[in-house]
């Protein structure tokens, strides 16, 4: 940032990241459609409607650029998974973190493909560090919330960690599951992956279960059309 008043420094500010996201946005489409090896800053420029030099204002090197490319879907990815509004316990989160998840990737195939060229072809060992680093954290939280799910009685008793290295697996293998399914199937299959790993992980008979169950009968039945 040049120097200036402070009365300038907010509005340069909300321009510079406003830019910023544009170019990421740019780049996440380019490497998704070109591939990561031809996501130059030339192509991503292209693709933004700016000059390649305006990019290295920005961000000084491509690692630089596919690493903001790397949290930023990872963050998008976490909300997803997140959701919103209050839920009843950690049967009631699981189930939304699987289902958030499959949505996420269904909604925005973009950003999915992207993150799995980066992690495929970036040889650059700062990206391959921050994409281990992603997926050791990524780890780490699902079994230490596996791990407290058990101890309030909801989960079941077993290892978190196997369980949480299988559900990781599994959710990154939901964008080639995805593949060829789009609306009502894209969700049907939302839905299926998230009760499977509910039902894996929930002790038999609790009270989170069979509220959980009922939210989802409720739920499916107000989205169900209306017959004639």
């Amino acid at each position: 940032m040049q120097p200036g008043n402070d009365a300038d420094r907010p509005q340069r500010s909300f321009v510079e990241a406003a830019r910023r996201t544009q170019i990421v946005e740019a780049a996440i489409a380019t490497i998704a459609e070109e591939g990561y090896a031809r996501a130059s800053f030339v192509r991503i420029a292209k693709r933004a409607s700016i000059s390649p030099g305006l990019i290295s204002y920005h961000f000084t090197a491509k690692d630089e650029l596919i690493t903001e490319v790397l949290r930023t879907v990872a963050q998008r990815l976490d909300r997803a998974m997140a959701g919103s509004g209050e839920v009843a316990g950690y049967t009631e989160a699981l189930h939304r973190i699987v289902s958030g998840y499959v949505r996420h990737c269904a909604a925005h195939p973009l950003e999915v493909r992207a993150l799995q060229e980066v992690r495929a072809a970036a040889a650059s060992p700062g990206v391959q560090r921050l994409v281990a680093e992603q997926r050791r954290s990524g780890i780490e939280q699902l079994t230490a919330f596996l791990a407290e799910g058990q101890a309030e009685g909801e989960f079941r008793a077993g290892d978190p960690a196997v369980f949480a290295d299988t559900l990781w697996a599994a959710m990154h293998g939901v964008p080639s599951n995805l593949q060829g399914r789009t609306g009502p199937e894209s969700e049907a299959y939302a839905a299926e992956l998230a009760w499977l790993f509910v039902h894996a992980a929930a002790a038999p008979g609790t009270a989170a279960l069979r509220r959980l169950q009922r939210t989802e009968r409720r739920r499916t039945s107000e989205a169900a059309p209306e017959r004639p």
